[in-house]
C-alpha cells in the first residue's frame, strides 16, 4: 500500500457509487458494509452517512479499510480500489457542512434528507488495479 493517492485513483473514488467499509468492533469482530459515500480530494476523506454498525464500530475503533471496484467477467477489465483510513464522527462546524453538500449533490436521495452527523473516513494508504 502507498500513501499517496494517484489522479486515476482520485477521479475513482470520486465517481465510485458504492463503497464497502469494513470495520471491526469492541470484541474484534468483523463488519463489512456497502455504503453510499462522497470523496473530497483535497482532503483525501470519504464521508459516509450511517448510524448502523459500522458507525458505532468506527465509534470505538477509529480504523477502518475502504473497498470500491467494478466487476466484469472479463477479467481483464476487473478494476477498483482499497483504502485504509482513520475515522471520525463530524457533528457540527464546517466540515459536516461540507460533507452534507458533497453527499447531496451525488445522490439524489439525499436532496430531501437531514442527517445531523457523517462518518469522515481519511485516506491514509491505498492500492489499486486495472485504474
Amino acid at each position: 500500500m502507498r500513501s499517496r493517492l494517484s489522479p486515476k485513483e482520485k477521479a475513482y473514488l470520486a465517481r465510485a457509487r458504492v463503497c464497502r467499509i469494513a470495520s471491526v468492533d469492541r470484541t474484534g469482530v468483523p463488519h463489512a458494509a456497502p455504503l453510499c459515500h462522497a470523496f473530497d480530494p483535497e482532503r483525501r476523506t470519504v464521508y459516509v452517512a450511517t448510524d448502523g454498525r459500522t458507525a458505532t464500530n468506527l465509534r470505538h475503533r477509529h480504523r477502518a479499510a475502504i473497498e470500491c471496484d467494478d466487476y466484469f467477467e472479463d477479467w481483464d477489465r476487473l478494476r477498483g480500489l482499497v483504502a485504509r483510513g482513520r475515522a471520525k464522527v463530524v457533528d457540527r462546524g464546517a466540515e459536516l457542512e461540507r460533507a452534507r453538500r458533497l453527499l447531496k449533490r451525488k445522490y439524489t436521495q439525499y436532496r430531501d434528507y437531514e442527517f445531523e452527523s457523517v462518518i469522515a473516513l481519511h485516506v491514509e494508504q491505498v492500492t489499486s488495479w486495472g485504474l
